[in-house]
């Protein structure tokens, strides 16, 4: 393994860590979490630096240090949290003091916006989820349930961009190295570039919640902050998979990996209980370009097909064993997503794809950063309800489409 495939390895399993950090409860961010979290947050701005000097100079880089500013504002980040906005905003005025205010001013975020990357999970793959202030006694709140983070899985780049459009640049044709006797010219080849251009699309989170549950519970605006922090993060991992069916132009807003111009495999209907024909659909995507071993492959299932792996046994008159122990015994492993498709008939999707092998921005989910709590008590005064509002703006892309596949259930 080449050192930049280790540096890439390693940055796999740090978003992986991250990830898992952002699905904890506020009462889970301990001193410890906090301290990991700081860590991997360093490591990984390290890691993409050595990534990019390599990929470069073609030489071992050294460390990028710290520079003081940045370590400045990694402390200035580090005391500030999401509820005051939420607070700010149900008063309806905006962050005028504190660490937040500081915040916003060095990041440029206009008043009564604030920095997206507050929201964390999958949006940032440098951001923790929670910023756990602790500063209320959470335990009597019993928050809605989302579905697990699964983006990150098939290796979707979340990025945090500045305004304007975001410009990403692939390399899909250059030139080989041949051999050439002593007379022999060289063959010349063409370099050539495209550019994806990212431009936002607006999404938003919209809730009511009555002045008589703001006066009597305490803990109202923290609830609201979680709530709006996985309901952003949901939406947005399910939108990765499935795009956005429901804006009202003629195209949607987001083009998700179900619609995307990616290569599909299928699996009939009666291979679909066959634990080898199923192996041999995964089994094909290791190409020994994007994927040189099924440890490459990083599959997202539906809850369908994940139930009929787990619930169908592949051979009754040997060992009882079922599809899921058959492949992962022959080295697939898989995470399921609530939200895909919870059957396997024809046209339902069982599972989306990334190949390992530069893998890093070829998927992008870019978030630009800052977004705004807009409250309204005026629209439902006369039933004695306030409107709350997040508005927010990302946008998906896929520069190298060969890094992704899906696997579809047909006849």
């Amino acid at each position: 393994m080449t050192p930049l495939q280790k540096l890439e390895v390693r940055a796999s399993d740090i978003r992986g860590r991250l990830a898992e950090i952002g699905g904890l409860s506020a009462d889970e961010i301990t001193d410890e979490v906090r301290s990991e979290l700081a860590t991997l947050r360093r490591e990984h701005t390290d890691n993409e630096s050595q990534q990019t000097a390599l990929r470069m100079a073609g030489a071992e880089p050294t460390p990028v240090e710290t520079r003081s500013e940045d370590r400045d504002m990694d402390n200035l980040r580090s005391r500030v949290g999401f509820s005051p906005y939420v607070t700010a905003a149900l008063a309806g005025r905006p962050v005028l003091t504190g660490a937040e205010a500081e915040y916003n001013t060095e990041r440029g975020i206009p008043e009564g916006h604030f920095p997206l990357e507050l929201l964390g999970g999958p949006l940032l793959e440098t951001r923790a989820a929670r910023d756990g202030d602790g500063r209320t006694e959470q335990g009597s709140w019993l928050d809605r349930i989302f579905a697990n983070s699964a983006a990150s899985r098939v290796g979707i780049s979340f990025r945090d961009v500045p305004a304007g459009v975001v410009a990403y640049p692939v390399t899909t044709a250059g030139g080989s190295a041949v051999m050439r006797g002593r007379t022999e010219a060289v063959t010349e080849s063409t370099y050539t570039i495209a550019v994806t251009e990212i431009k936002p699309a607006r999404a938003a989170v919209h809730g009511v919640y009555s002045v008589e549950d703001d006066a009597r519970l305490p803990g109202m605006a923290d609830a609201i902050e979680r709530d709006m922090r996985m309901a952003v993060v949901h939406d947005i991992d399910l939108m990765v998979f499935k795009g956005d069916s429901g804006a009202n132009e003629t195209a949607a807003d987001v083009t998700g990996m179900q619609t995307a111009s990616i290569t599909e495999s299928t699996i009939t209907q009666t291979n679909k209980v066959k634990a080898d024909e199923t192996l041999k659909t995964f089994v094909s995507l290791v190409d020994g370009e994007y994927a040189s071993a099924m440890s490459d492959v990083r599959i997202v299932t539906s809850v369908g097909a994940n139930t009929l792996w787990y619930s169908t046994i592949h051979n009754s008159a040997a060992d009882n064993q079922t599809i899921a122990q058959f492949l992962m015994a022959s080295g697939m492993s898989w995470t399921a997503r609530g939200g895909i498709d919870t059957n396997t008939a024809n046209g339902d999707f069982g599972a989306y794809v990334g190949l390992a092998n530069g893998l890093e921005g070829a998927g992008i989910a870019a978030v630009w950063n800052s977004g705004s709590l807009i409250r309204d008590p005026y629209t439902k005064a006369d039933t004695g309800e306030v409107k709350l509002t997040l508005n927010y703006l990302w946008q998906l892309a896929f520069p190298r489409t060969a890094n992704f596949k899906r696997v579809k259930f047909v006849t």
